[in-house]
């Protein structure tokens, strides 16, 4: 039975395309993502079994996007936005396109805090088929409260298949 199950996640990830990266799907190998954006760097991390390549777009509002992969299968997808070029009516247009083709989202305000800085932010999820996108805005303060930084993420995730069937 458990091969049953783990075959119909394997033609569901495979049969689907990511949201917004509709050439890739969930499990491609990194020399298949490298094959769509032979640009992309090899990233060097420190968790075992996970490879991180970076891609940096020209003439687009996309300041950086990562791709992980875990046994080198893509698992995750971030995009960081280029503050310079994206502002507040941008994002306003992002959420709504977003929330037309996904419907409402789950909003999470979150507020982690270090010994030299506080991130505050809100985070947006939609989930589509074997997906998660999430839209994320960071605020970084210093240990004054003035603001120092801001990002402007998405995050597409592959979800654990015990969570699509417990769904």
């Amino acid at each position: 039975m458990k091969k049953i199950i783990m075959l119909f996640f394997i033609i569901n990830c495979l049969a689907f395309s990511i949201p917004n990266f509709s050439n890739l799907g969930w499990g491609f190998t990194a020399d298949a993502v490298k094959g769509f954006y032979p640009e992309a760097e090899s990233e060097i991390t420190t968790i075992n079994d996970v490879t991180k390549y970076n891609y940096y777009p020209k003439d687009t509002d996309i300041e950086k996007i990562t791709f992980l992969f875990v046994h080198d299968q893509l698992y995750k997808i971030i995009s960081v936005f280029d503050l310079t070029k994206v502002h507040t009516t941008d994002v306003k247009d992002i959420f709504e396109d977003y929330s037309n083709k996904w419907g409402k989202s789950n909003p999470t305000p979150f507020e982690e805090n270090y010994e030299s800085f506080t991130i505050k932010g809100n985070e947006h999820t939609w989930v589509v088929d074997s997906t998660y996108i999430s839209f994320i805005g960071e605020d970084y303060f210093d240990t004054q409260n003035n603001l120092t930084n801001s990002k402007l993420i998405t995050e597409y995730g592959l979800i654990d298949p015990i969570k699509i069937n417990n769904k």
